[in-house]
């Protein structure tokens, strides 16, 4: 058969496109990175509000293309009627290690109960060096605005985080030693407690001085579980035990000591049932910019984010604007397990994650009447309008994980977090609290 010269000019080219290509094939990139998805967002939103999730990739996206996520909705609220609808995936760019996912809350004339939007990442698609983390469902509770039976409650229900501008600087250098470990087993920590960094003293005007005199107090240095978890406070909610110390030698004393106070026509009386979440109430505890404050005996301590502290660490890890390169160790507890600030070893210790707690606001209202116990919305002002589900976060009821970490030449198989959300600082200890630590109040 013959064939045309423009047949065989069409032939040539052919096949020296695929001549020139095959000699340009490279093998293909192949990610051997393991990944670890998970998610995180605000638990809870009212009718109107906008809010949303975040899914979460460990370490950052280095595949060289984008990484598609899916994720199932379900819960009690309706989709395109209670919230717009979500498409059911996240895209996370190259060289990024979150995608944001927007959720609108639609609002309606309907008064209703509580409804929740539960999302679950899929693991359905995902490759073979990516899976699931700890964290990989967020339960939102929408809650009715159209509800008016708040506004017949009493009390003030308020919450402040306005906390009191750092005007002085420490007139003695901070000493701080934690290096020894005594013939009991004991690690020494020896501390003037003074802060390395700016604060507020709420009572000078009462005469109280800042406590700079020697302090010391010991922690296990092979610290274990115990069969049953400590509280911080006591069977009538006050402070019974600090939670532990900042490598500052600044306590991490976060039990509240305000009570609700009932209103009859004789006298105040105190209900120590529902005492005020320091952090939610900074204005009225009296917290500077380390969300901390001198007690009357002089000591200073921290009762929530100690974020001035952080940034003499890290400049911007305590203000959020930096993350870390390594884990922090911000303090040791109670018990000798060490504390971490936000960012924790992974659980294969080849990177650091930031890891959330396990508690958020219970819905609805409190069931008092505003004389004999508080009544309105749960919003934080107290710390009995929390509570903790496996499922909210990483991290068990003490703010701690079971994962096994090194520092120095000791290995510990838990740690606790210092997390942005509540509780902050932890109000229980797995293990058997030092009694240097006792309060006793």
């Amino acid at each position: 058969m013959k064939h045309s010269p423009f047949t065989k000019i069409i032939t040539l080219l052919t096949l020296l496109f695929i001549t020139q290509s095959c000699g340009e094939d490279e093998d293909p990139v192949i990610d051997e990175t393991a990944y670890t998805v998970s998610i995180e967002g605000n638990t809870a939103a009212s009718e109107g509000d906008n809010t949303g999730f975040k899914v979460k990739l460990s370490p950052a996206n280095e595949s060289g293309n984008n990484l598609t996520i899916g994720y199932s909705v379900s819960g009690t609220a309706s989709s395109n009627m209670d919230y717009e609808t979500l498409s059911g995936s996240v895209s996370i760019s190259d060289g990024e290690s979150e995608a944001s996912v927007p959720i609108i809350i639609l609002d309606d004339n309907e008064e209703e109960d509580d409804e929740t939007i539960i999302i679950t990442v899929s693991s359905t698609g995902l490759a073979s060096n990516v899976s699931l983390g700890s964290s990989s469902s967020l339960t939102i509770t929408i809650t009715d605005n159209d509800d008016n039976s708040s506004s017949s409650c009493a009390n003030d229900n308020s919450t402040s985080n306005q906390h009191v501008a750092c005007d002085l600087s420490p007139n003695i250098e901070n000493s701080y030693d934690d290096n020894t470990v005594n013939q009991n087993g004991l690690r020494e920590i020896v501390t003037n407690g003074v802060p390395n960094h700016d604060y507020a003293n709420q009572l000078s005007g009462q005469g109280v001085t800042l406590s700079t005199s020697t302090k010391t107090y010991f922690v296990a240095n092979d610290p274990a579980k115990a069969s049953t978890t400590t509280s911080i406070t006591n069977d009538q909610n006050r402070p019974n035990y600090r939670f532990g110390i900042a490598r500052n030698g600044v306590p991490l004393d976060p039990a509240p000591a305000e009570p609700f106070i009932f209103e009859n026509t004789n006298t105040g009386e105190y209900n120590w049932d529902w005492v005020f979440e320091p952090t939610n109430n900074a204005e009225t505890v009296g917290l500077d910019c380390a969300f901390a404050h001198v007690q009357p005996d002089g000591t200073y301590h921290y009762h929530g984010n100690m974020i001035e502290y952080a940034n003499t660490i890290l400049a911007g890890l305590g203000d959020g604007n930096t993350t870390p390169s390594e884990a922090i160790q911000i303090g040791w507890a109670a018990d000798g397990f060490p504390v971490y600030y936000k960012y924790a070893p992974t659980a294969n210790g080849n990177g650091i994650e930031k890891l959330t707690s396990g508690y958020s606001l219970k819905p609805g209202e409190r069931p008092g009447d505003g004389v004999n116990e508080p009544c309105g919305e749960y919003n934080g002002k107290y710390t009995k309008d929390y509570e903790w589900s496996a499922s909210n976060g990483d991290l068990d009821e003490c703010n701690g994980i079971d994962r096994s970490v090194t520092i120095g030449n000791e290995t510990y198989e838990y740690f606790y977090v210092i997390t942005e959300e509540f509780p902050v600082i932890p109000r229980c200890l797995v293990g058997t609290p030092d009694n240097t630590f006792k309060l006793g109040i």
